[in-house]
């Protein structure tokens, strides 16, 4: 897996998520969605506690996933938005305790973290943004 690849499938998750539903005849949102969004924010907080488990609390690489998927997801306070948060807190929390060392385990963790969420991250794209609309948009 190419983290390319992942960051331009959250790229254009994140570029095409700001045009509503309503206008761009795109599906609505429904617990699918928000389960996987769930997920994915659960999975940015397992890496991102490997990540600073390796390489210091400077390594901020997939906090500004998190970042990012919650300026298009979820902007502004509420329900969404905390519990993206939560989840990517939970998780960090969880991961933290389980990888008390940066060893070949917890490197193979990460690298397991990034192909689930890369997985997530295609789901939400092609459920949500039907190929007609990702045409030039990073999913080639």
């Amino acid at each position: 897996m190419k983290k390319t690849g992942f960051h331009a499938l959250m790229l254009s998750l994140a570029l095409m998520a700001g045009t509503s539903t309503a206008q761009s005849g795109l599906p609505a949102r429904g617990p699918d969605y928000f389960r996987d969004a769930a997920d994915l924010a659960g999975i940015l907080g397992s890496a991102h506690a490997i990540r600073v488990r390796c390489n210091g609390r400077d390594d901020q690489y997939w906090r500004r996933y998190m970042t990012d998927m919650l300026a298009y997801e979820a902007p502004e306070p509420g329900e969404l938005r905390s519990s993206l948060v939560r989840e990517f807190n939970d998780r960090f929390s969880d991961v933290s305790r389980d990888y008390l060392a940066c060893d070949t385990d917890a490197v193979a963790a990460e690298s397991r973290f990034a192909e689930r969420g890369q997985e997530i991250a295609t789901r939400l794209a092609t459920h949500y943004f039907p190929k007609r609309d990702r045409k030039g948009k990073g999913f080639e």
